[in-house]
């Protein structure tokens, strides 16, 4: 699905940079300071996989943590929907990640995805964000409907792909049909949030 925008590309470059900068704030802010090193081989087919699913799982168990700043927002019944539902469907995916970690020991959640200066200007950049979204100060209507599914679009395009390099990398084939089946449900909401954008938030 090709959504076309009606902002500069600097400006959706803007949107896209601080949508992921705010996730991953509130996916890994609490995590950066627990999780262990990368593996010393980290260019290693498993270390990148150890690498990518510590990612997904961080985004995955994070995100729900953004339930708070739509609980005291106005927004049409439609994008309230679409948004609830994602945030259960992460939460449900970062269930399953840590159930399957612990079921399959080639599954790790626990290394570090970025490099700690990495982390921290993702942290600082998100936490600047957030006053955008925050509850009684942050935009309001169509500016903050558009922006915050927006956000998620973005998050479910990166989402997906990143699954689909790790399917190519998996020789586990129950960890492989998890990835399957996560690129499929990643998909089936990406264009579930575009078709919503294009409908009420683009011109055409």
């Amino acid at each position: 699905m090709h959504i076309e925008p009606p902002y500069a590309p600097r400006r959706s470059t803007l949107i896209r940079f601080v949508a992921t900068a705010l996730l991953l704030t509130l996916a890994a802010c609490s995590q950066l300071s627990n999780t262990r090193k990368p593996t010393p081989d980290k260019n290693a087919p498993r270390a990148q996989l150890s690498i990518g699913y510590s990612l997904l799982y961080q985004e995955a168990d994070g995100i729900p943590k953004l339930k708070w700043l739509f609980m005291f927002k106005d927004k049409p019944e439609e994008m309230g929907r679409v948004t609830n539902e994602l945030v259960d469907y992460y939460q449900q995916l970062a269930d399953t990640m840590q159930r399957l970690s612990k079921q399959f020991p080639a599954m790790r959640i626990d290394v570090a995805a970025m490099s700690e200066i990495e982390g921290e200007e993702r942290k600082a950049i998100g936490a600047d964000s957030a006053k955008d979204f925050a509850p009684l100060i942050g935009k309001t209507g169509v500016e903050f409907e558009r922006e915050a599914l927006l956000m998620f679009y973005d998050a479910l395009n990166e989402q997906r792909h990143l699954v689909g390099v790790m399917v190519g990398l998996e020789t586990d084939p129950g960890l492989r049909k998890f990835l399957e089946t996560t690129k499929a449900q990643l998909e089936a909401r990406y264009a579930k949030v575009g078709a919503l954008l294009n409908r009420r938030y683009f011109t055409h």
